[in-house]
């Protein structure tokens, strides 16, 4: 961008490249909405208001018929792996609903592939009509190498030459809270040289309040997207942080922590939304935040306070270079919405380049091929046999403990159950709902197998299994015995990665994700149509009562959210933070 040509452009000494007339422009500063036009020049603002005069022989013109022109919004958390998307696709798919900007934690491929994935996510955001600024993860694994296996690690020193490029915008969640509450040296390094760059420090903490989560902002965070009600936001609040109010495709917070907020008349520019992990089925059917702004408004938010949440309040958080705002200078990331309140999306311009026009994109996009190191990522030290999904005991009834998995949340409960062991082996009870689960070690290092049991999946039969288990993504399988176990692992190994649902020996239905095990390179309606088909089978032929069962079992895996989890080397006791045995007794 050329100061001087924009210059020369405002005072009326040059014409503009594009002018957008007749539109009501939404402040998002001072929540108004006034009648003008916008001018734009290299890609940047360069007049708001009366810009008749701008129009030139080569000027492109949009006539706007007195729809809103806002911000194009901005996505303050994603971790766009859980869309199984590529960065290309993710973009193809949210572009035309209005993102302009996303904020993506890429700690999910960094777990794979460490500092590879991250450096490949690097390079392939260059050419795409949408702002991509990164976050160095700041927990590969998410946990102590003591409680599970990853493919990737950053430790402090590569996080700190990570976070030197201008790509990256901050230090993504901090979800090991017992590590920032114990001082742990690493994570400790990691937030001091984010915050001795300028750059913001992401947290996680679920269910953290009192003095431990004073401790936790003290330590340097400045973000939470883990509040499930308003109480717990405006503590938050109250010690400055930045609440980002969470609508996913399984936690969805956003309405329960926004409306008692609004209602209330808190201020809410401390607030953003954000999605934090969304399923390809919800975005190819009911749009990206957009569809967030609508059930905002829809449960009372005014369209002008929802519309702060996605454009000036994450903008203002992370310090986005001139991005968030309609004004002289900004970057011309521009929607145009055909009703405040229904966020019919139009028209979206990016830099000053109409890149969507009603719901599909018009810019090509150029393929991006994944080098082999990120397509053969599944590789197992020890072949499997039934034997590695069955817990050894004496022959007799025994106290197990046992994972019990609910819809809509994260955290798992801590339950227990009677069950017999026959021939040595402990034998999961479908008519109890206490199934086998199961977490297989993909990297060929330490060829273990965690196997405990779980509640709430609801398997009549088979199996279901996949290569997506936050955050380190070793193999992850809930069946209704050892032999569909191994043959629902088996199938995903053969896909290089995926989800699966097997009944016997017949795999029913499967989605390929050979991609680090994470992504797909379809668009995302043949993304979403095969998961939905694999989704169908697991509750149609298997008898799963889960809503969004593959989702629920990818962070049955994840051994910081509380309350007992499972990884390849067993069963977690989270507030414990150790190992425990699947057997009480």
């Amino acid at each position: 961008m050329s100061s001087a040509t924009l210059i020369d452009t405002a005072t009326g000494r040059a014409k503009a490249d594009l002018v957008l007339t007749d539109v009501q422009i939404v402040d998002v500063n001072t929540r108004e909405v006034l009648p003008g036009g916008i001018a734009v020049s290299e890609g940047f603002i360069c007049r708001v208001g009366d810009v008749t005069d701008l129009i030139g022989a080569k000027t492109q013109v949009i006539k706007g018929g007195g729809k809103y022109a806002a911000p194009a919004f901005i996505e303050s958390h994603i971790h766009t792996e859980s869309t199984m998307l590529t960065l290309t696709e993710f973009a193809r798919a949210v572009v035309p609903h209005g993102t302009g900007t996303a904020v993506i934690d890429p700690h999910e491929i960094a777990n794979v592939s460490g500092v590879r994935g991250i450096e490949i996510f690097m390079e392939e955001i260059r050419n795409l009509p949408l702002h991509i600024f990164l976050e160095v993860p700041s927990c590969v694994p998410a946990a102590s190498p003591d409680f599970e296996t990853s493919g990737g690690r950053i430790d402090a020193f590569t996080a700190d030459r990570l976070l030197q490029d201008p790509a990256v915008i901050g230090l993504g969640e901090v979800m090991n809270v017992p590590g920032v509450l114990n001082n742990d040296e690493d994570l400790r390094l990691k937030i001091q040289f984010a915050r001795s760059q300028g750059k913001v420090v992401e947290g996680h903490a679920p269910g953290l309040t009192g003095k431990l989560l004073n401790a936790y902002v003290a330590a340097g965070m400045m973000s939470d997207h883990e509040c499930e009600t308003s109480q717990e936001a405006l503590e938050r609040l109250h010690l400055g942080m930045t609440v980002m109010c969470r609508e996913g495709s399984l936690a969805r917070n956003m309405l329960d922590i926004l409306v008692p907020l609004y209602k209330a008349n808190r201020d809410l520019r401390g607030c953003t939304i954000c999605s934090d992990d969304l399923s390809p089925v919800e975005l190819a059917a009911w749009g990206h935040l957009d569809r967030s702004l609508r059930r905002a408004i829809v449960g009372g938010i005014d369209p002008l306070v929802a519309l702060q949440l996605v454009t000036c309040n994450p903008a203002q958080f992370f310090h986005l270079p001139r991005i968030g705002v309609l004004g002289p200078g900004w970057s011309a990331d521009i929607v145009l919405l055909d009703d405040l309140e229904k966020v019919g999306v139009e028209l979206v311009i990016h830099r000053g380049q109409v890149v969507a026009k009603n719901g599909k994109l018009t810019v090509n996009l150029p393929a991006y091929e994944y080098p082999p190191d990120l397509t053969t990522t599944i590789r197992f030290g020890v072949l499997p046999t039934p034997q590695s999904y069955a817990v050894a005991a004496t022959d007799g009834p025994h106290k197990a403990r046992v994972i019990v998995a609910k819809e809509g949340t994260l955290i798992t409960d801590n339950g227990t159950a009677t069950l017999n062991a026959k021939e040595g082996f402990i034998r999961p009870d479908p008519k109890q709902d206490v199934l086998i689960i199961a977490v297989t070690e993909r990297y060929m290092k330490r060829g273990r197998i965690g196997v405990g049991f779980v509640k709430g999946f609801g398997l009549k039969e088979g199996a279901i299994a996949s290569s997506i288990a936050h955050d380190c993504h070793n193999l992850i399988t809930v069946a209704t015995s050892p032999e569909d176990a191994l043959v629902a692992v088996s199938s995903v190994s053969q896909l290089h990665g995926g989800i699966v649902a097997t009944r016997g020996n017949e795999t029913l239905a499967t989605l390929a994700l050979p991609i680090a095990g994470l992504l797909s390179d379809q668009p995302v309606a043949k993304v979403a149509k095969a998961f939905e088909h694999v989704e169908a089978v697991a509750k149609e032929q298997l008898g799963c009562k889960l809503q969004h069962p593959f989702m629920t079992l990818s962070f049955m895996a994840l051994p910081v959210i509380p309350h007992l989890r499972i990884t390849d080397l067993g069963l977690v006791d989270v507030g414990e933070m150790k190992l425990v045995p699947p057997l009480l007794s």
